[in-house]
Protein backbone atom coordinates (compact mmCIF):
# COMPACT_ATOMS: atom_id res chain seq x y z
CA UNK A 1 0.00 0.00 0.00
CA UNK A 2 1.39 3.39 -0.96
CA UNK A 3 1.67 6.20 1.53
CA UNK A 4 -0.76 8.28 -0.54
CA UNK A 5 -3.39 5.51 -0.34
CA UNK A 6 -3.55 5.49 3.44
CA UNK A 7 -6.48 7.13 5.13
CA UNK A 8 -4.61 8.68 8.07
CA UNK A 9 -6.62 10.91 10.38
CA UNK A 10 -5.14 14.25 11.35
CA UNK A 11 -5.07 15.84 14.79
CA UNK A 12 -4.65 19.42 15.81
CA UNK A 13 -1.87 20.38 18.20
CA UNK A 14 -4.50 20.78 20.93
CA UNK A 15 -5.81 17.27 20.31
CA UNK A 16 -2.32 15.87 20.41
CA UNK A 17 -1.69 17.58 23.72
CA UNK A 18 -4.84 16.00 25.08
CA UNK A 19 -3.27 12.60 24.59
CA UNK A 20 -0.81 13.50 27.33
CA UNK A 21 -3.70 13.98 29.71
CA UNK A 22 -4.83 10.39 29.36
CA UNK A 23 -2.54 9.36 32.19
CA UNK A 24 -4.08 11.93 34.53
CA UNK A 25 -7.73 11.01 34.13
CA UNK A 26 -7.53 7.27 33.59
CA UNK A 27 -7.45 6.58 37.31
CA UNK A 28 -11.04 7.77 37.66
CA UNK A 29 -12.33 4.99 35.42
CA UNK A 30 -11.68 2.23 37.89
CA UNK A 31 -15.27 1.87 39.02
CA UNK A 32 -15.36 -0.41 36.00
CA UNK A 33 -13.52 -3.60 36.84
CA UNK A 34 -13.04 -6.32 34.22
CA UNK A 35 -15.33 -9.17 35.25
CA UNK A 36 -16.31 -10.58 31.88
CA UNK A 37 -13.33 -11.80 29.89
CA UNK A 38 -13.60 -14.06 26.87
CA UNK A 39 -11.41 -15.35 24.05
CA UNK A 40 -12.45 -15.07 20.42
CA UNK A 41 -10.64 -18.21 19.37
CA UNK A 42 -8.41 -20.93 20.71
CA UNK A 43 -4.90 -19.54 20.74
CA UNK A 44 -1.69 -21.40 21.50
CA UNK A 45 0.72 -19.04 23.23
CA UNK A 46 4.42 -19.91 23.23
CA UNK A 47 4.83 -19.18 26.97
CA UNK A 48 8.61 -18.84 26.66
CA UNK A 49 9.17 -15.68 28.74
CA UNK A 50 8.46 -14.45 32.28
CA UNK A 51 8.88 -10.72 31.71
CA UNK A 52 9.37 -8.07 29.04
CA UNK A 53 11.76 -5.18 28.52
CA UNK A 54 10.56 -2.87 25.75
CA UNK A 55 13.22 -0.38 24.61
CA UNK A 56 11.35 2.45 22.92
CA UNK A 57 13.49 4.40 20.43
CA UNK A 58 11.37 7.52 20.47
CA UNK A 59 11.44 9.69 17.36
CA UNK A 60 11.93 7.37 14.41
CA UNK A 61 15.15 5.38 14.02
CA UNK A 62 16.53 5.58 10.48
CA UNK A 63 16.56 2.00 9.23
CA UNK A 64 19.06 2.74 6.46
CA UNK A 65 21.53 4.19 8.97
CA UNK A 66 21.24 1.35 11.47
CA UNK A 67 19.96 -2.23 11.22
CA UNK A 68 19.31 -2.19 7.46
CA UNK A 69 22.30 -0.13 6.42
CA UNK A 70 22.37 1.13 2.85
CA UNK A 71 25.38 2.90 1.41
CA UNK A 72 25.33 5.90 -0.92
CA UNK A 73 27.00 9.20 -1.61
CA UNK A 74 25.35 10.54 1.55
CA UNK A 75 26.90 7.93 3.85
CA UNK A 76 29.63 9.25 6.18
CA UNK A 77 32.90 7.41 5.64
CA UNK A 78 33.24 6.51 9.30
CA UNK A 79 30.06 4.39 9.07
CA UNK A 80 32.25 1.60 7.66
CA UNK A 81 29.30 -0.53 6.53
CA UNK A 82 30.12 -4.24 6.70
CA UNK A 83 28.30 -7.48 5.93
CA UNK A 84 27.46 -10.11 8.53
CA UNK A 85 25.66 -13.44 8.57
CA UNK A 86 22.24 -13.70 6.88
CA UNK A 87 23.02 -10.80 4.53
CA UNK A 88 22.86 -8.33 7.41
CA UNK A 89 24.64 -5.03 6.88
CA UNK A 90 25.55 -2.73 9.76
CA UNK A 91 27.51 0.51 10.12
CA UNK A 92 30.33 -1.10 12.09
CA UNK A 93 31.91 2.27 12.74
CA UNK A 94 28.80 3.20 14.73
CA UNK A 95 27.68 -0.19 16.05
CA UNK A 96 31.10 -1.18 17.35
CA UNK A 97 29.73 -3.56 20.00
CA UNK A 98 26.52 -4.95 18.49
CA UNK A 99 28.28 -7.53 16.24
CA UNK A 100 29.49 -9.30 19.40
CA UNK A 101 25.90 -10.18 20.38
CA UNK A 102 24.35 -10.88 16.98
CA UNK A 103 24.33 -14.54 18.01
CA UNK A 104 21.91 -13.66 20.84
CA UNK A 105 19.22 -11.78 18.90
CA UNK A 106 17.05 -11.55 15.80
CA UNK A 107 17.03 -8.47 13.59
CA UNK A 108 13.71 -7.65 11.87
CA UNK A 109 13.84 -5.50 8.71
CA UNK A 110 10.25 -5.92 7.48
CA UNK A 111 8.34 -3.75 9.94
CA UNK A 112 5.86 -1.09 8.93
CA UNK A 113 3.76 1.52 10.73
CA UNK A 114 0.24 2.91 10.35
CA UNK A 115 1.08 6.49 11.16
CA UNK A 116 3.86 9.05 10.90
CA UNK A 117 2.66 11.54 13.52
CA UNK A 118 4.68 11.03 16.70
CA UNK A 119 1.80 11.42 19.17
CA UNK A 120 -0.40 8.81 17.52
CA UNK A 121 2.47 6.51 16.58
CA UNK A 122 3.86 6.55 20.12
CA UNK A 123 0.35 5.87 21.46
CA UNK A 124 0.41 2.81 19.17
CA UNK A 125 3.75 1.73 20.63
CA UNK A 126 2.45 1.92 24.20
CA UNK A 127 -0.95 0.33 23.65
CA UNK A 128 -0.83 -1.72 20.46
CA UNK A 129 -4.07 0.05 19.49
CA UNK A 130 -4.91 2.86 17.07
CA UNK A 131 -5.80 6.11 18.76
CA UNK A 132 -9.55 6.59 19.14
CA UNK A 133 -10.18 9.80 21.07
CA UNK A 134 -13.62 8.57 22.14
CA UNK A 135 -12.07 5.57 23.92
CA UNK A 136 -8.54 6.76 24.67
CA UNK A 137 -9.19 7.37 28.37
CA UNK A 138 -10.18 3.76 28.99
CA UNK A 139 -7.68 1.91 26.78
CA UNK A 140 -4.88 0.48 28.93
CA UNK A 141 -1.21 0.39 28.03
CA UNK A 142 0.11 -2.91 26.73
CA UNK A 143 2.25 -3.24 29.86
CA UNK A 144 -0.83 -2.80 32.06
CA UNK A 145 -2.70 -5.57 30.22
CA UNK A 146 0.32 -7.84 30.61
CA UNK A 147 0.52 -7.17 34.35
CA UNK A 148 -3.25 -7.61 34.71
CA UNK A 149 -2.89 -11.07 33.15
CA UNK A 150 0.10 -11.98 35.32
CA UNK A 151 -1.37 -10.62 38.57
CA UNK A 152 -2.22 -14.08 39.88
CA UNK A 153 1.51 -14.97 39.77
CA UNK A 154 2.47 -12.11 42.07
CA UNK A 155 4.17 -13.35 45.24
CA UNK A 156 3.51 -12.08 48.75
CA UNK A 157 7.13 -10.90 48.87
CA UNK A 158 6.77 -8.80 45.71
CA UNK A 159 6.97 -5.13 46.60
CA UNK A 160 8.00 -3.48 43.34
CA UNK A 161 5.40 -2.33 40.79
CA UNK A 162 4.53 -4.83 38.10
CA UNK A 163 4.90 -2.19 35.38
CA UNK A 164 7.68 0.41 35.37
CA UNK A 165 8.20 3.09 32.72
CA UNK A 166 11.47 4.98 32.38
CA UNK A 167 11.84 8.37 30.73
CA UNK A 168 8.41 8.41 29.09
CA UNK A 169 7.49 11.83 30.51
CA UNK A 170 8.65 13.67 27.38
CA UNK A 171 6.86 11.34 25.02
CA UNK A 172 4.45 13.13 22.67
CA UNK A 173 1.71 10.65 23.59
CA UNK A 174 2.34 11.09 27.30
CA UNK A 175 2.67 8.04 29.53
CA UNK A 176 -0.37 5.87 28.87
CA UNK A 177 -1.60 4.28 32.09
CA UNK A 178 -3.90 1.42 33.08
CA UNK A 179 -7.07 2.88 31.57
CA UNK A 180 -10.07 1.07 33.03
CA UNK A 181 -7.95 -1.67 34.64
CA UNK A 182 -6.92 -1.62 38.29
CA UNK A 183 -4.45 1.01 39.41
CA UNK A 184 -2.30 -1.84 40.73
CA UNK A 185 -1.21 -2.62 37.15
CA UNK A 186 -0.58 0.99 36.17
CA UNK A 187 2.97 2.14 35.39
CA UNK A 188 5.30 3.68 37.92
CA UNK A 189 7.07 6.48 36.07
CA UNK A 190 10.79 6.93 36.71
CA UNK A 191 13.02 9.70 35.41
CA UNK A 192 16.45 8.15 34.93
CA UNK A 193 19.26 10.54 34.12
CA UNK A 194 22.77 10.66 35.43
CA UNK A 195 21.80 8.64 38.50
CA UNK A 196 19.12 6.29 39.76
CA UNK A 197 15.97 7.53 41.50
CA UNK A 198 16.15 7.48 45.30
CA UNK A 199 13.16 5.42 46.47
CA UNK A 200 14.25 4.55 50.02
CA UNK A 201 14.09 6.62 53.23
CA UNK A 202 17.31 8.35 54.22
CA UNK A 203 19.43 6.32 56.67
CA UNK A 204 18.26 6.88 60.23
CA UNK A 205 14.77 7.98 59.18
CA UNK A 206 13.18 4.53 59.08
CA UNK A 207 11.39 4.76 62.44
CA UNK A 208 10.20 8.29 61.80
CA UNK A 209 8.82 7.26 58.43
CA UNK A 210 7.04 4.25 59.94
CA UNK A 211 5.52 6.35 62.72
CA UNK A 212 4.22 8.98 60.31
CA UNK A 213 2.74 6.33 58.05
CA UNK A 214 0.84 4.75 60.93
CA UNK A 215 -0.44 8.15 62.03
CA UNK A 216 -1.62 8.89 58.52
CA UNK A 217 -3.68 5.69 58.49
CA UNK A 218 -5.35 6.72 61.73
CA UNK A 219 -6.20 10.18 60.43
CA UNK A 220 -7.72 9.40 57.05
CA UNK A 221 -7.94 5.62 56.84
CA UNK A 222 -11.67 5.76 56.21
CA UNK A 223 -11.14 7.90 53.11
CA UNK A 224 -8.84 5.31 51.64
CA UNK A 225 -11.46 2.57 51.65
CA UNK A 226 -13.90 1.76 48.88
CA UNK A 227 -16.62 1.34 51.52
CA UNK A 228 -19.26 3.98 51.06
CA UNK A 229 -17.65 5.38 47.91
CA UNK A 230 -19.02 4.84 44.45
CA UNK A 231 -15.80 6.17 42.96
CA UNK A 232 -13.17 3.43 42.98
CA UNK A 233 -10.42 6.01 42.68
CA UNK A 234 -10.39 6.33 46.50
CA UNK A 235 -9.33 2.70 46.80
CA UNK A 236 -6.96 3.06 43.87
CA UNK A 237 -5.14 5.93 45.53
CA UNK A 238 -4.80 3.72 48.58
CA UNK A 239 -3.29 1.01 46.36
CA UNK A 240 -0.76 3.56 45.11
CA UNK A 241 0.12 4.62 48.66
CA UNK A 242 0.46 1.02 49.84
CA UNK A 243 2.66 0.23 46.87
CA UNK A 244 4.90 3.20 47.56
CA UNK A 245 5.14 2.24 51.24
CA UNK A 246 6.11 -1.32 50.29
CA UNK A 247 8.82 -0.05 47.96
CA UNK A 248 10.30 2.28 50.56
CA UNK A 249 10.43 -0.49 53.15
CA UNK A 250 11.88 -3.27 51.02
CA UNK A 251 15.57 -3.80 51.90
CA UNK A 252 16.19 -4.95 48.32
CA UNK A 253 15.27 -1.58 46.81
CA UNK A 254 18.47 0.36 47.63
CA UNK A 255 20.54 -2.29 45.86
CA UNK A 256 18.16 -2.50 42.89
CA UNK A 257 18.22 1.28 42.51
CA UNK A 258 22.01 1.51 42.63
CA UNK A 259 24.13 2.18 39.56
CA UNK A 260 27.75 1.41 40.25
CA UNK A 261 30.48 3.51 38.66
CA UNK A 262 31.77 0.41 36.89
CA UNK A 263 28.38 -0.45 35.40
CA UNK A 264 27.70 3.14 34.47
CA UNK A 265 30.93 3.35 32.49
CA UNK A 266 30.46 -0.08 30.92
CA UNK A 267 26.93 0.81 29.74
CA UNK A 268 28.12 4.08 28.22
CA UNK A 269 27.38 6.71 30.90
CA UNK A 270 24.10 7.70 29.25
CA UNK A 271 20.46 7.94 30.21
CA UNK A 272 19.53 4.84 28.21
CA UNK A 273 22.53 3.01 29.63
CA UNK A 274 21.49 3.79 33.21
CA UNK A 275 17.90 2.80 32.40
CA UNK A 276 19.00 -0.59 31.13
CA UNK A 277 21.18 -1.14 34.21
CA UNK A 278 18.12 -0.56 36.38
CA UNK A 279 16.04 -2.86 34.17
CA UNK A 280 18.64 -5.60 34.63
CA UNK A 281 18.65 -5.02 38.39
CA UNK A 282 14.86 -5.08 38.60
CA UNK A 283 14.51 -8.39 36.79
CA UNK A 284 17.43 -9.91 38.66
CA UNK A 285 15.84 -8.96 42.01
CA UNK A 286 12.62 -10.79 41.04
CA UNK A 287 10.63 -8.48 43.31
CA UNK A 288 7.44 -8.17 41.26
CA UNK A 289 8.32 -6.18 38.13
CA UNK A 290 7.20 -7.97 34.96
CA UNK A 291 7.05 -5.26 32.29
CA UNK A 292 9.50 -2.39 31.76
CA UNK A 293 9.37 0.24 29.04
CA UNK A 294 12.61 2.21 28.79
CA UNK A 295 12.66 5.12 26.37
CA UNK A 296 15.55 6.69 24.50
CA UNK A 297 14.32 9.88 22.90
CA UNK A 298 15.76 12.21 20.31
CA UNK A 299 15.67 10.23 17.05
CA UNK A 300 13.56 12.82 15.21
CA UNK A 301 16.34 14.12 12.97
CA UNK A 302 14.66 16.12 10.23
CA UNK A 303 17.86 18.10 10.03
CA UNK A 304 21.57 17.63 10.67
CA UNK A 305 21.24 13.89 11.07
CA UNK A 306 25.03 13.43 10.86
CA UNK A 307 26.18 16.83 12.18
CA UNK A 308 29.10 16.54 14.56
CA UNK A 309 28.99 18.22 17.93
CA UNK A 310 25.24 17.60 18.37
CA UNK A 311 23.05 14.79 19.73
CA UNK A 312 22.66 13.52 16.21
CA UNK A 313 21.51 10.11 15.01
CA UNK A 314 25.01 8.70 15.29
CA UNK A 315 25.47 9.79 18.92
CA UNK A 316 22.17 8.15 19.92
CA UNK A 317 23.00 4.93 18.09
CA UNK A 318 26.38 4.75 19.77
CA UNK A 319 24.71 5.15 23.18
CA UNK A 320 22.23 2.41 22.33
CA UNK A 321 24.97 0.18 20.92
CA UNK A 322 27.05 -0.05 24.09
CA UNK A 323 24.08 -0.11 26.49
CA UNK A 324 22.05 -2.74 24.62
CA UNK A 325 25.06 -4.96 23.99
CA UNK A 326 26.11 -5.05 27.63
CA UNK A 327 22.51 -5.60 28.73
CA UNK A 328 22.23 -8.76 26.63
CA UNK A 329 25.61 -10.01 27.83
CA UNK A 330 24.69 -9.42 31.47
CA UNK A 331 21.25 -11.01 31.21
CA UNK A 332 22.78 -14.02 29.48
CA UNK A 333 25.31 -14.45 32.31
CA UNK A 334 22.79 -14.37 35.18
CA UNK A 335 21.37 -17.82 36.04
CA UNK A 336 17.59 -18.18 36.01
CA UNK A 337 15.93 -18.69 39.40
CA UNK A 338 13.20 -20.78 37.82
CA UNK A 339 14.79 -23.00 35.16
CA UNK A 340 18.09 -24.81 35.81
CA UNK A 341 20.52 -24.36 32.97
CA UNK A 342 18.81 -21.24 31.65
CA UNK A 343 19.69 -17.58 32.05
CA UNK A 344 17.80 -14.40 32.80
CA UNK A 345 17.94 -13.60 29.09
CA UNK A 346 16.21 -16.88 28.30
CA UNK A 347 13.20 -15.76 30.33
CA UNK A 348 13.23 -12.03 29.46
CA UNK A 349 11.82 -10.90 26.13
CA UNK A 350 13.74 -7.80 25.01
CA UNK A 351 12.07 -5.75 22.28
CA UNK A 352 13.93 -2.77 20.80
CA UNK A 353 12.17 -0.68 18.16
CA UNK A 354 10.95 2.75 17.10
CA UNK A 355 7.49 3.97 16.07
CA UNK A 356 8.41 4.30 12.37
CA UNK A 357 11.39 4.74 10.06
CA UNK A 358 12.96 7.56 8.06
CA UNK A 359 12.91 8.39 4.34
CA UNK A 360 15.64 6.36 2.58
CA UNK A 361 18.09 7.54 -0.03
CA UNK A 362 19.92 10.88 0.02
CA UNK A 363 19.35 13.19 2.97
CA UNK A 364 17.45 16.43 2.33
CA UNK A 365 19.52 19.01 0.50
CA UNK A 366 18.72 21.99 2.71
CA UNK A 367 18.11 20.50 6.16
CA UNK A 368 20.54 17.57 5.88
CA UNK A 369 18.13 15.16 7.54
CA UNK A 370 15.46 12.54 6.94
CA UNK A 371 11.69 12.88 7.16
CA UNK A 372 9.18 10.44 8.69
CA UNK A 373 8.55 7.18 6.80
CA UNK A 374 6.07 4.43 7.61
CA UNK A 375 6.51 1.86 4.84
CA UNK A 376 9.65 0.37 6.41
CA UNK A 377 11.35 0.33 9.75
CA UNK A 378 13.33 -2.15 11.80
CA UNK A 379 13.87 -3.61 15.26
CA UNK A 380 15.68 -6.15 17.41
CA UNK A 381 14.19 -9.00 19.44
CA UNK A 382 16.11 -11.10 21.94
CA UNK A 383 15.61 -13.54 24.82
CA UNK A 384 12.36 -15.06 26.02
CA UNK A 385 12.39 -17.88 23.48
CA UNK A 386 13.44 -15.73 20.51
CA UNK A 387 15.68 -17.28 17.86
CA UNK A 388 19.34 -16.42 18.13
CA UNK A 389 21.44 -15.18 15.24
CA UNK A 390 18.57 -14.72 12.78
CA UNK A 391 17.38 -11.99 10.40
CA UNK A 392 13.77 -11.60 9.27
CA UNK A 393 12.79 -9.60 6.22
CA UNK A 394 14.56 -7.94 3.33
CA UNK A 395 14.23 -4.56 1.65
CA UNK A 396 15.18 -3.20 -1.77
CA UNK A 397 18.51 -1.56 -2.52
CA UNK A 398 17.42 1.78 -1.04
CA UNK A 399 15.76 0.36 2.06
CA UNK A 400 12.43 1.91 1.15
CA UNK A 401 10.37 -1.11 0.14
CA UNK A 402 9.93 -4.55 1.71
CA UNK A 403 10.70 -7.23 -0.89
CA UNK A 404 10.62 -10.21 1.50
CA UNK A 405 8.42 -10.13 4.60
CA UNK A 406 10.19 -13.19 6.01
CA UNK A 407 7.20 -14.64 7.84
CA UNK A 408 4.04 -16.62 7.22
CA UNK A 409 1.67 -13.64 6.85
CA UNK A 410 3.62 -12.44 3.81
CA UNK A 411 3.07 -8.81 4.76
CA UNK A 412 4.81 -6.20 6.92
CA UNK A 413 4.99 -6.71 10.67
CA UNK A 414 2.94 -4.09 12.50
CA UNK A 415 2.83 -3.05 16.14
CA UNK A 416 -0.26 -5.23 16.63
CA UNK A 417 1.78 -8.24 15.53
CA UNK A 418 4.50 -7.25 17.99
CA UNK A 419 1.87 -7.04 20.74
CA UNK A 420 0.55 -10.49 19.78
CA UNK A 421 4.13 -11.79 19.94
CA UNK A 422 4.64 -10.29 23.40
CA UNK A 423 1.39 -11.81 24.67
CA UNK A 424 2.27 -15.19 23.18
CA UNK A 425 5.77 -15.19 24.70
CA UNK A 426 4.23 -14.57 28.14
CA UNK A 427 1.63 -17.30 27.74
CA UNK A 428 -1.26 -14.85 27.27
CA UNK A 429 -4.12 -15.46 24.86
CA UNK A 430 -3.99 -12.45 22.52
CA UNK A 431 -7.53 -13.11 21.23
CA UNK A 432 -9.14 -12.20 24.56
CA UNK A 433 -11.54 -9.34 25.10
CA UNK A 434 -13.00 -7.70 28.19
CA UNK A 435 -16.69 -6.98 27.91
CA UNK A 436 -17.23 -4.66 30.89
CA UNK A 437 -15.76 -1.25 30.15
CA UNK A 438 -16.86 2.35 30.91
CA UNK A 439 -17.97 2.89 27.32
CA UNK A 440 -19.82 -0.41 27.10
CA UNK A 441 -17.68 -1.36 24.13
CA UNK A 442 -15.62 -4.52 24.49
CA UNK A 443 -11.89 -4.00 24.88
CA UNK A 444 -10.06 -6.42 22.60
CA UNK A 445 -6.48 -7.22 23.50
CA UNK A 446 -5.79 -6.91 19.78
CA UNK A 447 -8.00 -5.15 17.25
CA UNK A 448 -7.85 -7.17 14.04
CA UNK A 449 -8.69 -4.11 11.97
CA UNK A 450 -6.24 -1.28 11.49
CA UNK A 451 -7.38 2.27 10.97
CA UNK A 452 -7.99 1.49 7.29
CA UNK A 453 -8.70 -2.22 6.75
CA UNK A 454 -9.07 -5.67 8.30
CA UNK A 455 -5.66 -7.28 8.71
CA UNK A 456 -5.84 -10.26 11.06
CA UNK A 457 -2.85 -9.69 13.33
CA UNK A 458 -1.00 -12.58 14.93
CA UNK A 459 2.26 -13.51 16.65
CA UNK A 460 5.34 -13.66 14.48
CA UNK A 461 6.04 -17.35 14.95
CA UNK A 462 9.23 -17.09 12.95
CA UNK A 463 10.72 -15.07 15.78
CA UNK A 464 10.60 -18.05 18.14
CA UNK A 465 13.24 -20.73 18.26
Amino acid sequence: MNYQDRNVLSLTRRELLRIGGISLVGGYLNAFRPNNVRAAQKAKPQATARQVLFINLDGGLSQVDSLDAKEGAWTPGYFDIRSYANALKLPSGVFKHLPSVLDKLTVVRSMSAWDVVHGRAQYYIQTGHPLNLALAKEVPALGAVVCHELASQRKTTDSLPAYIAMNLAGNQAGLINQGFLSAEVGPMSLAVGDSAPNLAPQPGMEETFKRRWERLQQLDGSLRSANGHTDRSFADYQDYYKGAYAIMNDPRVPEVMTISDEDKKRYGSSSIGNSLILARNLFKADAGTRFIMASQGGYDHHGNIYKEGTRNHVVLMKELDVAYTNLLKDLDSIPSKYAPGKTLLDETLVVCMSEFGRVPGPITETRKGREHYMQVHCGMFAGGGIRRGAVIGKTDDLGGKIVEAGWSAQRPIYMEDVACTIYSALGIDWTKSIQTTPSGRAFHYIENASGTKYVGFKPVQELFA
